[in-house]
């Protein structure tokens, strides 16, 4: 928790204490970071693969970050089991390529797959908006919003968005959240209708200033570690935001 200069020099005592669970804080998030990197993805690696999805083709399903990792693996998966699958990436060309590959593997098996790419770029909210504007302008329902591009930018030195925001805070938090939140009329359209965060254990060594989300203040130094894991707190901590009936956010 945040507190006013006023507040904390007036009340040291109180000061040290939120200091003293702060500390607090961050030794068990890294304990959690180390329990679970090191023993459930230890314990888990012998279980077998999951069984495949059953037909979802009356579900419309948005993709963000879709055309490599986790995100790749996402809307292939999802558009293999009959879902209307939504690529929003950042390179269309690419995304393109992909679809236009699934679409002949999956003739071979006889299997018709619905997915398109449309563009955007969560290094801007203005291309953000744009998207939603032209999604809500369809009227279709949607039913799944995954919010899964991010950004890590290893080693890099602190950068900020056009819209001046740090740009790990803006990619794997704010983009996300104005996106889902100028989706809702159409994730309304398609309750009951979810909202999936990709996350990382990372979030567990995350501290979020609600009066320097942007690290600049000089309280904190910054590094690309900093600036990673606290946009992944904050993610967390957004569904609890936007959470209501026929809407679920995880």
């Amino acid at each position: 928790m945040a507190t006013t200069p006023s507040s904390s020099s007036k009340d040291p005592l109180k000061n040290k204490k939120k200091q003293c669970l702060g500390w607090i804080e961050w030794l068990r998030g890294w304990f959690n970071l180390i329990y679970e990197f090191l023993f459930q993805r230890i314990m888990a690696s012998h279980l077998h693969n999951p069984m495949p999805l059953p037909p979802i083709n009356d579900l419309t399903c948005i993709v963000t970050g879709s055309t490599s990792g986790i995100g790749l693996e996402i809307a292939r998966q999802l558009a293999e089991s009959g879902a209307h699958v939504v690529m929003a990436v950042r390179n269309t060309k690419r995304a393109n390529e992909l679809i236009q590959k699934w679409q002949i593997e999956s003739a071979g098996l006889g299997i018709a797959l619905n997915v398109e790419a449309m563009t955007v770029d969560l290094l801007s909210l203005d291309s953000v908006a744009k998207f939603a504007e032209a999604w809500n302008a369809r009227a279709a329902p949607l039913h799944v919003l995954i919010n899964n591009a991010g950004i890590f930018s290893i080693g890099e030195p602190q950068k900020f968005s056009k819209d001046g925001y740090e740009e790990h805070m803006q990619v794997n938090h704010l983009a996300p959240a104005l996106l889902s939140i100028l989706l809702l009329p159409s994730l309304i359209r398609g309750s009951p209708s979810r909202i999936v965060n990709v996350n990382s254990i990372m979030h567990h060594v995350g501290f979020v200033d609600s009066e320097d989300m942007n690290v600049t203040s000089g309280k904190r130094k910054f590094s690309s570690l900093v600036g990673y894991s606290s946009s992944k707190l904050a993610q967390v901590h957004f569904p609890f935001e936007v959470f209501d009936d026929g809407l679920k956010a995880s």
